[in-house]
């Protein structure tokens, strides 16, 4: 029975942030480019909703919890994150690394054009949300060596990925090339959902102490 639960449970996980954003990918009506690009751009919008995923693979989802034991849900939650972390963080190199092989931007430009463009509200969001992946990576990470609470890096955490989902979500929507309405609908519809769980669990319940 416990089997079955936890089958089931991940079978859900990786209908919706797997199997729901790679239909909307496939069937979408989007201009199609070679087979680099098209892949750094599948691998980019699923690290980005695998992240969106962690929400639900917490202490927070009680009933994962006791599906499957508070250990293989922490076990889930560090491989998500580290590994698709890691795929975001390389998500401005993704943009940069095709240049080296068309005769348009050259790399270094495409790169100093992406750090220094403040004109643009979406690479301004996007700026802030690799910042703050890149400080939810290290203090993860380096956490003990940091010498962090646990109480305090949790709510470090959960702020920063607060942050995170809302400005990379804004970013996404606003500047992603595959975002048409399906996609708006569903990243809105995950966050949306992710925030309740994670206002549920730090504000709902200091409310009610």
């Amino acid at each position: 029975m416990k089997k079955d639960n936890y089958i089931f449970k991940l079978g859900a996980l990786f209908l919706a942030f797997i199997a729901v954003p790679s239909i909307l990918y496939f069937l979408g009506n989007f201009e199609k480019r070679d087979f680099l690009m098209e892949s750094l751009s599948l691998i980019t919008i699923l690290g980005f909703t695998l992240l969106l995923s962690q929400f639900f693979s917490t202490r927070m989802n009680k009933k994962f919890v006791k599906s499957i034991r508070m250990v293989n849900v922490l076990k889930i939650h560090k491989i998500i994150g580290y590994v698709f972390i890691s795929i975001l963080f390389l998500h401005p190199f993704f943009i940069i690394v095709p240049k080296f092989f068309d005769n348009g931007v050259t790399p270094t430009d495409a790169f100093l054009r992406i750090i220094t463009t403040f004109s643009s509200l979406g690479i301004i969001l996007g700026l802030i949300a690799y910042t703050s992946i890149i400080i939810i990576l290290i203090t993860s990470f380096f956490r003990f060596k940091l010498h962090l609470k646990y109480r305090t890096w949790r709510n470090l955490h959960a702020y920063l990925t607060l942050l995170f989902v809302i400005t990379a979500t804004w970013h996404v929507i606003n500047l992603g090339r595959h975002s048409n309405t399906s996609f708006s609908i569903y990243y809105i519809l995950m966050v949306a959902s992710g925030i309740y769980y994670l206002l549920k669990t730090y504000l709902f319940k200091t409310s009610k102490k």
